[in-house]
């Protein structure tokens, strides 16, 4: 089951990891009495908030952690070289000691995670499996190199982009969606699923060879602009105020900037990045397009990029069915190319 749980015995680390993740992460609180229990460990990743100086508590978290599937995590009340030493001897496990970093503390909550949905991909497919991996690491490597100012690593994400054309041979979209719905990055996630939802509906179409090589190349880099984006703007766990929103809306001005450096990059492409949040009556942006000005590469990546946010969960919101999120699409028009999300309803509902 997909969820923190945070097993305490310590009321001051308890409330310090509560303070750091309450507004981002759903979890489970459980009194370190309970944690033998069968099934009281069955949570994705495992918080233990302990001090584990004496003998007891230490064999009680030794034989928890071997009945435990997920991650785990370990916040200490004191800093004790006798526990931390402990600790290194039993898991692997990042240690945290009070007082908490919150900043640094969520990110490793986000990462161990993250891990445990990845271990998830080794039941797919193997092409599938294959093409997630390769992705995860591609994705977050282009990502932190943008944000420094380097160059996209290419290689890499051609690498991977081919991986994901060769999944989509396979059929399968909610397969694909399922299997990156509890990722906690979501700059990747919201990017997988619109090169999946790309990738796999062009090849339903017929689209191969160079132009489908394009299209999901595309929808990997569609919002790599937002790799400018402070990340207590991209990451809130919350709705974006007025300013935030006009820094928002600067992501696809970024990705041209950053994609007209490179020298291996078509128009088409660029514009896929640039375009997408345009609308066929002229009010989207960030230049007001409209009608035949708008690409078919622009309108399929648009279709892709509404469905995958009207279908991903935020803190802020819950999920739509995809039946719902394509019911929603149907009255977006001025907005979608409604004969393109016809065909697109149709291929997920019924090849999905």
């Amino acid at each position: 089951m997909r969820y923190i749980g945070v097993i305490y015995d310590s009321k001051q680390a308890y409330e310090a990891v509560s303070s750091a993740l309450s507004s981002y992460f759903q979890f489970r609180k459980i009194p370190f009495e309970d944690c033998a229990t069968d099934g009281a460990l069955d949570a994705s990743l495992n918080i233990f908030c302990v001090n584990i100086g004496d003998k007891t508590t230490f064999e009680r978290v030794k034989g928890a952690i071997k009945n435990s599937q997920g991650e785990t995590l370990f916040v200490l009340p004191t800093h004790n070289s006798d526990s931390i030493s402990q600790l290194h001897h039993l898991t692997t496990a990042d240690h945290f000691v009070l007082p908490l970093d919150a900043e640094q503390f969520r990110t490793a909550t986000k990462s161990a995670l993250n891990r445990s949905v990845e271990k998830t991909w080794s039941a797919l497919e193997p092409v599938k499996q294959k093409a997630l991996k390769s992705a995860v690491v591609s994705f977050g490597k282009c990502f932190d190199q943008v944000a420094n100012g380097e160059p996209i690593p290419l290689d890499d994400i051609k690498d991977s982009c081919q991986h994901i054309c060769d999944a989509a041979e396979l059929g399968g979209l909610d397969n694909w969606i399922n299997a990156l719905d509890d990722h906690h990055d979501y700059s990747f996630r919201h990017s997988m699923f619109v090169c999946g939802s790309l990738t796999y509906f062009a090849h339903a179409m017929g689209i191969c060879g160079a132009e489908l090589d394009q299209l999901t190349l595309g929808g990997l880099l569609h919002d790599i602009g937002k790799s400018r984006i402070p990340l207590e703007i991209l990451d809130k766990p919350g709705k974006l105020d007025d300013r935030e929103w006009v820094i928002m809306k600067q992501h696809p001005v970024y990705s041209q900037e950053i994609l007209d450096r490179e020298n291996d990059f078509d128009a088409n492409l660029i514009a896929m990045a640039v375009y997408h949040h345009e609308k066929l009556d002229g009010s989207g942006y960030p230049d007001g397009l409209s009608g035949a000005k708008i690409n078919d590469h622009i309108r399929l990546t648009a279709i892709a990029d509404v469905y995958s946010a009207l279908i991903d969960k935020r803190s802020y919101k819950g999920s739509m069915t995809s039946e719902a999120a394509l019911e929603m699409m149907g009255g977006f028009k001025g907005h979608l190319d409604m004969d393109l999300v016809r065909e697109f309803r149709s291929f997920t509902l019924d090849n999905g």
